[in-house]
């Protein structure tokens, strides 16, 4: 698998700093092109109306944002894992949420994408996924694969990827180790090469179905100095050179 530039960046950005002005800066001073955002505003039981409510709201407040910034992608998600016995109804309420919130987004030129499946959330599973877009009416909902919970998961992926066809429209690479369980304890933000993924066969899997579109490296790490973060990167960017990804003749490791 190629990945075919790293002008690109997945950041998380909310409220207070950095303000939307603050971020057009710094990416324009590092030359860094964005091309997806990920809003964080909390769990979100899908049970609850006023969650599911929200959700739309915060959704949309955020992407009213992006557009100056430049960005065209947006991940949605609702709705937090359980076992309560009305799992069919909170497909039906999270459904209507992401259609009302894709179609908002369609106006402003960003297309949503829906990070599945997902440890954390309603649809852990690809079976609850196809029950998902079943449901869903907007063509505006794409498909985000992350290699860490498919790791953890451990589902088919080649079978995932033959059926949901052309709603894949975006990729994020980490590492992670784990039990496929509610209990959050997983671990879903590691190095490449530090967890279970197989990332030579998550490589081979995106190639068999030609997937042309961005990966994002989404190494994230907290209470590190910037050179044990440096090291971490050479380290996750070496492994995937490994494993078959082909880098740009510009980076370096």
């Amino acid at each position: 698998m190629e990945i075919a530039s790293f002008d690109s960046y997945c950041f998380h950005f909310n409220e207070g700093s950095p303000t939307a002005a603050e971020l057009k800066e710094m990416l324009r001073e590092y030359e860094l092109t964005p091309v997806i955002f990920h809003n964080s505003k909390g769990r979100h039981s899908a049970w609850q109306p006023s969650d599911v409510t929200h959700f739309v709201e915060a959704w949309e407040a955020k992407m009213a944002q992006l557009p100056a910034l430049g960005i065209r992608m947006m991940s949605m998600v609702c709705g937090e894992r359980n076992t309560r016995d009305d799992q069919e109804e909170q497909l039906d309420a999270v459904a209507r949420a992401y259609d009302e919130v894709a179609e908002h987004a369609k106006g402003l030129g960003i297309r949503t994408v829906l990070e599945v499946p997902h440890v954390y959330t309603i649809v852990p599973r690809p079976e609850q996924v196809y029950g998902m877009l079943d449901r869903i009416s907007s063509d505006n909902v794409g498909i985000l694969i992350d290699s860490s919970h498919w790791g953890v998961i451990g589902y088919d992926l080649d079978e995932y990827l033959d059926r949901i066809g052309d709603r894949l429209w975006h990729v994020h690479l980490r590492d992670s180790r784990g039990v496929d369980t509610a209990d959050r304890k997983q671990q879903l933000e590691l190095t490449p090469g530090d967890g279970i993924v197989d990332f030579r066969a998550f490589g081979k899997a995106l190639d068999r179905v030609e997937y042309q579109g961005n990966v994002s490296l989404e190494f994230e790490y907290r209470d590190m100095t910037l050179e044990a973060i440096e090291a971490e990167y050479d380290a996750g960017l070496a492994h995937l050179a490994e494993c078959g990804w082909d880098l740009p003749d510009t980076v370096r490791y």
